[in-house]
């Protein structure tokens, strides 16, 4: 006897039915013969516990809001670290780049990492 006759002689057996639809929906009470639509029951968490909830950080207003104040701050932030540093920026050659770099990437860096904790206060 092959596996597969031995497997349709269990499931003949124990009454298992070889439909796709029941056994999907075998913890929803549905029905062999039944073929309109299962009855749905109640799986999940109450949402109550803090640790169940869900922070939806994906939505539209939380991104708009934490590009427009990450830039917002970034700006004003170089623009200070620009005033106070303005010597530094009329080299020429790398004495010209470097401070140029790290002008924009501490100001970008420390822009959006204060436009997270912004968001996170606000929640």
């Amino acid at each position: 006897m092959s596996d597969r006759e031995k497997q349709q002689k269990y499931n003949r057996e124990n009454n298992i039915s070889s439909s796709m639809y029941a056994r999907v929906n075998v913890g929803q009470n549905a029905d062999k013969n039944k073929l309109d639509s299962a009855k749905m029951s109640h799986t999940g968490g109450s949402m109550n516990n803090k640790d169940e909830r869900v922070i939806d950080n994906n939505s539209l207003t939380y991104t708009v809001l934490y590009y427009v104040i990450g830039f917002l701050v970034s700006f004003v932030i170089g623009f200070i670290l620009f005033r106070l540093f303005h010597n530094y920026f009329y080299n020429e050659g790398i004495n010209e780049l470097l401070p140029s770099l790290l002008l924009i990437s501490i100001s970008l860096i420390s822009g959006f990492l204060s436009s997270r904790l912004v968001l996170k206060k606000m929640k």
